[in-house]
């Protein structure tokens, strides 16, 4: 028979009524009064801790606050403000789990990776180009002229594409380059217009002349009034020249002589 000591038999009595507290917890917990506590999830905060008979009491958090992650923290905390005299404007508004997302006004780009406040993007100035156009979050790029081209403007929105040549840079360049294309379609639509118009008076012409030749191969038999019905004498006119009329009938002029 295995004999035990009484210290250690107190001491299993011991462990058993008060247990060893947790030397670690999940993820989604935290520890408090040796207690694993559940955490609040993302947008709310911790109200009150949890007991070996309650859970953890949480609460949203209020307007324009926000947690965006599990925690066991008392406050939210505040959306970000994009403040317009910094050059900031709201590019996504916040919510409960997640803060205000700003971004730089037209003609800015962000001085940080927080982007706490903005700077004016840079305008290459008369002999130089834009070789990067500005964003929201990065400053124009200009490099010099090659040699033979110039630029006599100041700008930041036209770009360089790389490996190409350009005579000048500038906003009117792109208004050019947008005008040539309308210019080209109002030519070629008059073109058109013109040629149906040439088509239809060419058309008309040619009929004028091939009813004309219709008339001159067909002869047009004409009566003149008073004439004895019993015995009529008709006239026919070929190529606007009159007939040799019959021996022994009356003379007559020719319609064209009568005219």
């Amino acid at each position: 028979m295995v004999r035990v000591s009484l210290p250690c038999v107190l001491w299993g009595c011991l462990l058993a009524v008060h247990p060893e507290p947790p030397t670690a917890c999940s993820e989604n917990q935290y520890l408090v009064n040796n207690q694993c506590c559940d955490k609040c999830p993302p947008g709310k905060k911790l109200v009150k801790d949890c007991t070996e008979l309650t859970e953890t009491q949480c609460t949203p958090c209020g307007k324009g606050e926000f947690l965006d992650t599990w925690n066991s923290l008392t406050r939210c905390h505040q959306h970000q403000y994009c403040e317009p005299h910094s050059g900031l404007q709201v590019l996504k508004e916040g919510t409960s789990e997640t803060d205000t997302t700003c971004t730089c006004q037209e003609g800015q780009h962000c001085t940080s990776n927080d982007c706490e406040r903005c700077a004016p993007h840079t305008s290459c100035g008369p002999g130089f180009g834009v070789k990067q156009m500005a964003t929201g979050s990065s400053d124009t790029v200009c490099e010099l002229c090659p040699t033979g081209f110039f630029s006599n403007v100041s700008s930041y929105g036209a770009a360089l594409g790389m490996g190409f040549e350009y005579p000048w840079v500038g906003l009117h360049r792109m208004r050019d380059l947008v005008a040539i294309p309308i210019v080209m379609g109002l030519l070629i639509a008059i073109a058109v217009l013109l040629s149906v118009y040439i088509r239809k008076v060419s058309k008309k012409s040619k009929d004028k002349v091939l009813q004309l030749e219709v008339m001159r191969h067909h002869p047009v038999e004409v009566d003149f009034p008073g004439h004895n019905p019993a015995a009529p004498v008709q006239e026919t006119l070929q190529g606007c020249q009159p007939v040799t009329q019959e021996d022994g009938k009356e003379s007559r002029i020719s319609v064209q002589e009568r005219l």
